[in-house]
């Protein structure tokens, strides 16, 4: 009872309170600051240059997927792709040492398989493992391939403008070539229906290549002891150009160079002359380096950039990126200066729906990026270099909206007052790129948690129209939230 009674009389006391409160301390927040420190919310709205930059052929390839083929697009023009590429060899590698032909176990042995087989190798090849591709599926074209004579040097930075020409002889006659379709119709219905079947293209190389390697083994088997040793001492790598055709670029996974050959194990009556037949595999893997080289139609895409105003365009691979000019400024003048906080800048950016009429109507149609980047001009190289991810400070991604057609930046606050503050520090002094940001199509790799982990180029072959452009009045909008005290 005295407890019951106890929480009487503590409602009734509540109740007396927050009634009186409700009668005396309406407004009560503001009306105890000083009038010159009330807070307003202000929004303005900012034009933000922007125009197509040519990036060229030279960005940063940091990829496992190799490309090739060549594509020809109404309105880009012509885009060829070719790759070199090392081969990986397992940890102490061997060959058995009863390969047939030169180590059998008997003079007999010898002299029948080396009459029947003719040499070391039984073949030697080279698989290209296709994980898509772009344009006609049986548009023909034409691969060869070529050894190179000059390792890829593991501490360099390789662009896609590289000279193939400076890692194989290009005077010499190719090592092997072969007609193919991006879709390999050779194949029976049976193989290409398997559920385990991967798609790739089989370039047939001289036997007398793999009988080469087997004998490296044999004269030291140290040269397979690990990747660097074998590709010092026996297989640089090699070159894969598409050098006939137009309609299609593959995206190759993987290439890997098998060596088959037989070799002599013990029978059921216990001798070594039961003859099997193996593959020694090499693949191509991360741990070793694919460097594509593509090129493309220079001319077009900067007649693209210098003469449609109307738009920007992104590109890939390679191409065009597009350059925006923040105002920095005219922000800094009425906001920054005067102790304004920005609390937040926001940036919409709109695709224009597909149409041909830049160069007629395409045959096949491009993917839109999915992701770009924006990031300052001049970091535009070294944030691939330094293997750096989005910080948004000064680099931010964005997704395609495919429900708006749009790329939205929510909030570049923290980029503004970077740049901004690098200008007052140097004492108004900064080059000519200080203010720009250029957006380029990216590629992400994310944990197990959904953080990006890696940013790459886009290198499949995308494209987007956006709205913009150096024409008046193609300005974007930059939408800046702020708060001020008021006086």
């Amino acid at each position: 009872m005295k407890r019951t009674h106890y929480w009487i009389i503590l409602s009734m006391m509540l109740t007396t309170v927050f009634a009186a409160c409700d009668d005396t301390t309406e407004g009560l927040g503001q009306n105890m600051m000083p009038s010159e420190d009330n807070i307003s919310i202000a929004q303005k709205v900012y034009s933000a240059p922007s125009r197509s930059l040519l990036a060229g052929d030279s960005i940063l390839a940091k990829t496992s997927t190799a490309y090739l083929g060549r594509y020809t697009d109404p309105t880009y023009g012509t885009f060829e792709a070719d790759f070199l590429a090392q081969f990986h060899c397992v940890e102490d590698f061997q060959f058995p040492e009863t390969i047939a032909g030169d180590t059998a176990t008997s003079a007999e042995v010898r002299l029948y398989v080396s009459s029947f087989f003719g040499d070391t190798a039984v073949s030697a090849e080279v698989r290209l493992y296709v994980s898509s591709f772009f344009g006609d599926s049986i548009s023909p074209s034409h691969l060869s391939v070529y050894p190179l004579n000059k390792v890829l040097e593991e501490d360099r930075n390789y662009y896609t403008d590289l000279n193939p020409e400076e890692y194989y002889d290009a005077t010499q006659a190719p090592l092997a070539s072969r007609p193919y379709t991006a879709d390999d119709k050779t194949l029976p219905d049976s193989v290409t229906d398997d559920n385990n079947y991967v798609p790739y293209i089989r370039v047939q190389l001289p036997r007398q290549f793999g009988t080469d390697i087997i004998r490296k083994y044999q004269e030291n088997p140290a040269y397979f002891a690990n990747t660097e040793a074998f590709i010092n001492n026996v297989c640089k790598g090699m070159y894969f150009k598409c050098d006939q055709g137009d309609g299609s670029i593959l995206y190759i996974h993987q290439a890997q160079l098998n060596i088959s050959f037989k070799y002599f194990v013990k029978s059921s009556s216990g001798k070594v002359d039961s003859l099997v037949t193996v593959i020694a595999q090499f693949a191509g893997t991360q741990e070793v380096i694919q460097a594509n080289r593509f090129q493309t139609d220079k001319e077009k895409l900067k007649e693209l950039v210098e003469q449609d105003g109307s738009c920007t365009y992104l590109k890939t691979p390679a191409g065009i990126f597009t350059e925006l000019t923040l105002p920095m400024d005219e922000i800094a003048a009425n906001h920054i200066n005067q102790g304004d906080t920005l609390n937040s800048v926001k940036l919409t950016i709109t695709r224009y729906n597909e149409s041909n009429t830049a160069g007629g109507e395409a045959a096949f149609k491009m993917g839109v990026p999915q992701t770009i980047l924006i990031v300052r001009k001049k970091d535009m190289c070294t944030f691939f270099e330094k293997n750096q991810v989005a910080d948004n400070k000064t680099s931010y991604l964005a997704s395609y909206n495919s429900n708006y057609n749009t790329y939205s930046f929510n909030n570049l606050a923290q980029l503004i007052t970077e740049c901004i503050s690098e200008k007052n520090s140097n004492g108004g002094v900064v080059d000519e790129d200080w203010n720009k940001v250029v957006l380029i199509p990216v590629v992400t790799t994310t944990d197990n948690t959904g953080n990006v982990v890696t940013i790459r180029h886009n290198l499949n072959l995308t494209s987007a129209r956006l709205m913009g452009g150096f024409n008046p009045g193609n300005e974007l909008h930059v939408r800046i939230t702020y708060s001020k005290f008021d006086k």
